[in-house]
């Protein structure tokens, strides 16, 4: 290798998503809430007691422009909101539209009922080894469509679950996912490695 070759060095950050849903079905929900009392049990509690009746899973996303700003901004303490447990939700929806750098919310229409944005279970997101994963429940009421579309926002401090996106809409995938009837249960999970 000459010194030329050499000194040209490409570096590179590597970007990779992988999507998760655990399915329950309200049969198995209802179990579970005779056996532990809880109402609306997370997919973690339900995971702990019985096997989902079905999984789908789909890889990659794009990070948005939105989201590599919030990154940058943060590692720079620059400001902004931390993807933090009580800042962070998962959003749904049924759009099929191509997903693209410069988005700021999911496909489907501000405020329509095919779309919904679920606050964290407990503990998430989390981070280790360079690996994030944020993880959100979808009870019975919650998230019942297509879905065929998934992206993570970051909001204030404090957010609450519903059909508006928040400040940042980090990152968005279109993949199909399933058709959530009630009173079925979904958790679903991102993990994303950056490497």
């Amino acid at each position: 290798m000459t010194d030329a070759a050499a000194s040209v060095r490409n570096d590179s950050i590597k970007w990779t998503s992988h999507a998760l849903v655990e399915k329950w079905s309200g049969e198995q929900v209802a179990e579970v809430i005779a056996r532990t009392g809880v109402q609306n049990p997370s997919g973690s509690l339900l995971a702990s007691y019985l096997a989902p009746a079905e999984i789908a899973e789909a890889s990659g996303n794009l990070l948005t422009t939105a989201g590599l700003t919030r990154l940058a901004s943060l590692l720079v303490a620059g400001g902004g909101q931390a993807l933090t447990n009580t800042a962070t939700r998962l959003g749904v929806g049924d759009s099929t539209t191509a997903a693209a750098i410069g988005d700021t919310d999911l496909g489907a229409a501000a405020g329509s009922t095919h779309r919904f944005f679920m606050t964290m279970d407990a503990t998430y997101p989390s981070v280790s080894a360079g690996v994030l994963t944020a993880k959100a429940t979808f009870g019975a009421s919650d998230g019942n469509f297509a879905w065929q579309e998934w992206g993570l926002d970051v909001g204030t401090p404090t957010v609450t679950s519903g059909t508006t996106v928040n400040a940042t809409f980090f990152n968005h995938k279109i993949a199909s996912l399933g058709t959530k009837v009630s009173p079925a249960v979904w958790a679903l999970t991102v993990t994303v490695t950056i490497s």
